[in-house]
């Protein structure tokens, strides 16, 4: 075979619409219009909206580390000392203290607390 037997097919590529830009433009309508009036909301919505999201990772890294460490002391009692165990469970205890602003003491280590908030409102002392 010949090189000038061969045969060569192109393919010419379809046009396709450019959605991206469509949803980019969708986007920044939306926010030209939206933001001028309910910015503000917005932002405490999404605060509360986050906050609540928090808490609840918080409160539930809470109780798996309360119960967690409750097992672990009732292992010590059945001579199956779990170090492993005492540490995912203080961990879990630290994280959930951490996210929910909770504080406690476990063997002279304070835990957790609430912390000064930061952002919109560090400007207000000025």
């Amino acid at each position: 075979m010949s090189k000038k037997d061969r045969i060569i097919i192109y393919t010419l590529k379809e046009k396709r619409s450019n959605k991206m830009f469509l949803a980019i433009l969708g986007i920044l309508g939306f926010i030209a219009v939206y933001i001028p009036f309910f910015g503000s909301n917005l932002q405490y919505q999404t605060g509360t909206l986050f906050k609540f999201i928090f808490n609840t990772i918080g409160t539930l890294c809470l109780v798996l580390g309360i119960t967690g460490f409750i097992i672990s002391i009732l292992k010590i009692f059945l001579k199956k000392i779990s170090i492993g165990g005492f540490t995912i469970s203080i961990l879990l205890l630290w994280i959930g203290a951490f996210l929910t602003g909770t504080s406690f003491e476990i063997w002279g280590f304070l835990m957790g607390g609430s912390r000064p908030t930061i952002g919109y409102k560090i400007f207000a002392n000025f």
